[in-house]
């Protein structure tokens, strides 16, 4: 049984009119877009093209569900029910269900737009171009960031690349917003200068609104990327990670597994299924080590090494520099309100997260040792 959180599958059995036992299989799937809008770009694909492609003789049958659009469809928990099978989703939320429950990658895929093939995903650090105090990286310094959702690699990768440059995203920040999935709330922000920057999936935004690239400026081009010896055709701002990613749960029979990898090895750019979905092909899956390296390092996982929840309270992710520290709720909502910050379209936002730590003062040895010294003298005498 493989369970998912962009796209799950979750089983049943249902009986045919010929009497056949059918196994049915859930595709759960995310993507940056709404519920309809994911059901109608991937039914096609994982549901008609599946049930279609499939060897008829292992009686079983897919269909397609969204995942972790809110609370209550959350993969992790869905997965705790025994409600999902196959998981197709960014490299982020496929790496928490890996390292999680053990599931199995078996397949990547590759998107389809402006005319080119590509096998991995880019991270864009932006500004409007008109906006001649950000330049760089290092003029983020000070200024107001909108964010992706938590689990995707641009949010993990992007606060990598921001911190290479000497930037610590909770404490040099004036403000923060956290977007979820709602990457085209943050780009009309950008462009409405309701925020200074932005940090988003590359894929995205040249897939979805190529139109507005003119107006944008990207932070930190980085010269000759490629994935995995193959050039990469747009700008990235970070290292690229794979694109999105089908996993499943390590119970599912290895014929319904192959039998899937088969199929959608063999999907092409010309079949209407791949284009409703924006998708060419599927290779061999990636790796995802460095994407939950970089997640790692974000803070993403507890103890427990599961993710943390992506509707949860996202100061539990927040760190900040040796000396300060994360304020409390209400110091972070006084310290937006004191500098008269809005939280654009209701997101939730934090204002100057880092506060000096006044509770633990460190002192050199010399001068604890002099206090240390003189204390001891009064108590002689």
């Amino acid at each position: 049984k493989c369970t998912a959180v962009a796209i799950a599958l979750i089983h049943m059995h249902a009986i045919t009119a010929t009497g056949a036992d059918v196994t049915e299989y859930k595709v759960g799937i995310w993507y940056s877009t709404t519920k309809e809008g994911t059901i109608s770009m991937f039914r096609p694909l994982f549901e008609d093209y599946l049930n279609r492609a499939i060897d008829s003789n292992l009686n079983v049958r897919f269909k397609v569900v969204v995942v972790d659009m809110e609370e209550s469809t959350l993969a992790e928990d869905l997965i705790d029910a025994g409600e999902l099978d196959f998981l197709f989703s960014n490299a982020g939320r496929v790496a928490c269900v890996e390292k999680a429950f053990d599931w199995i990658t078996i397949a990547t895929g590759r998107n389809h737009f402006l005319g080119h093939d590509i096998g991995a995903q880019s991270t864009i650090i932006y500004s409007l171009k008109t906006n001649t105090n950000i330049n760089s990286i290092e003029d983020l310094k000070g200024k107001r960031i909108g964010l992706p959702l938590i689990h995707s690699p641009s949010f993990s990768i992007g606060k990598q690349e921001l911190e290479s440059h000497g930037i610590s995203l909770y404490k040099d920040s004036k403000q923060l917003v956290f977007y979820g999935s709602e990457y085209a709330s943050q780009l009309f922000d950008v462009l409405k200068e309701n925020i200074d920057a932005g940090i988003v999936s590359g894929n995205f935004l040249f897939q979805n609104y190529p139109d507005q690239i003119p107006y944008l400026r990207f932070l930190n081009v980085l010269s000759n990327a490629s994935w995995e010896s193959e050039p990469f055709p747009f700008p990235t701002s970070a290292p690229l990670t794979p694109t999105y990613t089908l996993a499943c749960s390590p119970a599912i029979p290895y014929p319904v597994k192959r039998s899937v990898e088969r199929a959608l090895a063999n999907l092409s750019v010309a079949m209407p299924e791949a284009q409703a979905a924006g998708m060419s092909t599927f290779t061999t899956a990636a790796s995802l080590f460095s994407t939950r390296a970089a997640m790692e390092s974000a803070n993403l996982f507890d103890a427990a090494g599961r993710c943390v929840s992506p509707f949860g309270d996202v100061r539990d992710i927040m760190r900040c520099p040796k000396g300060t520290a994360v304020d409390s709720e209400e110091g972070l909502a006084k310290r937006c309100q004191d500098n008269h910050l809005s939280c654009p379209a209701g997101f939730p936002c934090y204002c100057s997260v880092c506060m000096a730590n006044t509770y633990v003062l460190v002192y050199p040895g010399e001068v604890v040792l002099g206090i240390s010294t003189a204390l001891f003298g009064m108590n002689l005498a």
